[in-house]
């Protein structure tokens, strides 16, 4: 190939200055006149110039407003066949023309991929006119080598985990496109290869893009993105897609639309395209409509969970289980819109080895802590306390969770959760007696299979520690020992009975996870979250939920999931289903009666400081107006 000219404007121009925080902008007018040059191949056209497309001006947009901002790094979650690989190649070859000695790294899930991607160089560079490419001295299975010394490795993760990684042993780099991430068989390989990546290098950019493939490393890799400063999260649904959408003189238009665009959307439907408007501004119209219709009749069979996974609408859409999906989509969605908003108060425990030196504190930053309030207690309010130790439910569920619900003739919501993976069984036990007397008219339900029991242990000593506390030689009460016995005071335990007993008398304390009770417990939590009868507060728990399938018979968590938050959920919900609800409902203590109740009482105390008020001007001798 030929070498470009030394005065090429690709090589001479002076680039901006980069800004203080070490980042230099992105050159987009210079990009997009490299892209007027660029020809590809396209599988309903063949060879033609590059078009941009509105899923790649987008991408293009994102990517300018975070190298201003100082962020460097760039996930990107997708919907199929939306043009971004064929747009991220087109900026490797820039990126290497533009900065002269780059050390880049293109990385994908397997050996057909990369030699479909180095075809697609071949050609590109191929159909370059002579003003706009700079020639190379090598280009092979495993290396690209331009003549103004920028270099890009192919690197191939694998779809298999593998004995050891290998990615990290390929060398340095500044620039980095990793492409199907969430297909690669081994994270080891994407921490090891992050780990050689340039923090200095003004031009550096890593780009990771994929469709979504379950819930995996890729999953955990988006949600740390969407909450980090410092790396962009950037969604591009399948209605970004200039083409995705048929014309209203497309003859399948009439077919998916037969009243036109007064057609009726389902209400999946009207609410996806309403969270579309409402979180990023865009209005889907019937001629998209139209087109998704076809792609889910047509070559989805009908799948929703596969068309969601594949051209989702929004993010949490396309994270799909591969297994039978327990918890509905459209249930968990309206949960979490609702949890978003819930406002609380983080905390942390110091724990010591002593009871009375424990500490609860407030925190500012809600990363740090292991316990989340939504609601602090309410005098009169009922209570339910599900407690899961690290290994109680299963040999994965390696936190304790203690999840905490207030209780209603209809209804519970979410007003507590701690989770942590570093306290031991007695600082569980700890936690939860000082949650039970926080919000003293509780029912505790505590899973007590493996380290449950010694859980269970610590609490019954504790109470024997009380009463040896409370009396001292000189006949005054022991105030520590008084704490501790108006917290464990308040604790009632579940009773669980077997479904078929008969007799009253017939069961045991708490709760112990098996084949037999899990499934159980497991559909009828299930059922209150679909009537939404139970509340979820906790976005942590609903994206563990999201994860639960159904897998020959067996409930769990796929993959590396979780499912300590929603075990410990679980539990609050059966001991307000069995035992506290009949008794609220027998009082006719519904939320809403609840909350009228709680306006009466809030009218009288203020009547009453009225009145104090008033009897104190009175008698200073003030005049009080009458209304």
């Amino acid at each position: 190939m030929e070498e470009i000219a030394p005065d090429l404007p690709l090589e001479g121009e002076m680039i901006e200055p980069a800004p203080a925080m070490g980042v230099a902008p992105f050159p987009r007018e210079r990009f997009l006149k490299f892209c007027s040059k660029v020809k590809i191949l396209t599988k309903d056209f063949g060879l033609m110039p590059l078009e941009m497309l509105g899923t790649q001006i987008y991408i293009l947009n994102e990517i300018c407003k975070g190298l201003a901002e100082g962020c460097t790094t760039f996930v990107i979650l997708k919907a199929r066949q939306l043009g971004i690989s064929t747009f991220f190649v087109v900026l490797d070859i820039f990126w290497a023309m533009e900065h002269r000695g780059l050390a880049g790294s293109f990385a994908t899930h397997d050996e057909q991929s990369r030699e479909q991607f180095r075809n697609i160089i071949e050609v590109l560079f191929a159909n370059l006119p002579k003003g706009f490419r700079i020639g190379y001295e090598k280009h092979n299975r495993s290396m690209l080598i331009l003549k103004n010394s920028s270099l890009f490795r192919y690197l191939v993760a694998g779809v298999k985990k593998k004995t050891k990684a290998g990615l990290g042993r390929s060398g340095a780099s500044n620039f980095l496109h990793a492409t199907e991430v969430a297909f690669w068989g081994d994270e080891e390989d994407l921490k090891e290869l992050r780990a050689t990546l340039s923090t200095h290098y003004p031009h550096r950019l890593q780009v990771y893009e994929t469709t979504a493939n379950g819930f995996n490393h890729f999953q955990e890799m988006w949600e740390k993105a969407v909450d980090s400063p410092t790396q962009r999260a950037i969604f591009v649904g399948w209605w970004r897609h200039d083409h995705y959408a048929y014309a209203q003189t497309h003859p399948y238009f009439p077919i998916y639309m037969p009243d036109g665009r007064d057609t009726t959307l389902t209400p999946l439907e009207r609410k996806r395209a309403r969270m579309v408007k409402e979180t990023y501004g865009f209005t889907i119209t019937p001629e998209q409509i139209a087109w998704y219709r076809w792609k889910l009749d047509e070559e989805c069979d009908g799948d929703q969970m596969k068309m969601d996974e594949m051209f989702p609408w929004m993010p949490e859409d396309a994270f799909v289980a591969t297994g039978s999906k327990f918890f509905t989509n459209e249930s968990l969605t309206d949960a979490m819109r609702i949890a978003r908003g819930s406002a609380f108060r983080p905390f942390r425990y110091i724990l010591t080895r002593q009871w009375n030196e424990t500490e609860c504190v407030a925190l500012k930053d809600a990363k740090r802590a292991d316990l989340k309030v939504w609601e602090f207690p309410d005098p009169e309010g009922h209570y339910t306390i599900g407690c899961d130790p690290s290994y109680g439910s299963s040999d994965e569920a390696d936190r304790n969770v203690i999840s905490v619900f207030r209780c209603f003739a209809d209804c519970q919501y979410q007003v507590a959760e701690f989770c942590s993976s570093i306290a031991s069984t007695y600082h569980c036990a700890w936690v939860l007696a000082h949650l039970s007397g926080l919000y003293r008219n509780v029912m505790v339900n505590l899973e007590t299979n493996g380290p449950g029991k010694a859980v269970l242990g610590e609490l019954d000593e504790l109470r024997m520690k009380a009463q040896q506390m409370l009396t001292v030689p000189d006949g005054e009460e022991h105030q520590g020992g008084a704490s501790v016995r108006s917290c464990l005071q308040q604790i009632r335990y579940f009773i669980y009975r077997r479904p078929d007993s008969m007799s009253s008398g017939q069961g045991f304390f708490h709760w112990q996870t098996n084949a037999s009770t899990k499934a159980p417990l497991m559909n009828r939590f299930k059922d209150s979250f679909d009537l939404q009868l139970i509340k979820i507060r906790s976005l942590y728990c609903l994206e563990e939920m999201k994860s639960i399938v159904t897998e020959e018979g067996q409930i769990h968590a796929q993959g590396r999931g979780h499912d300590d938050r929603v075990i410990g959920a679980a539990l609050a919900h059966e001991a307000w289903k069995r035992w506290v609800q009949p008794k609220l409902m027998m009082q006719g203590l519904t939320l809403a009666k609840a909350m009228r109740d709680g306006e009466r009482q809030m009218n009288k105390t203020q009547k009453q400081l009225e009145d104090m008020a008033i009897n104190y001007l009175k008698t200073v001798k003030i005049g009080v107006p009458m209304q």
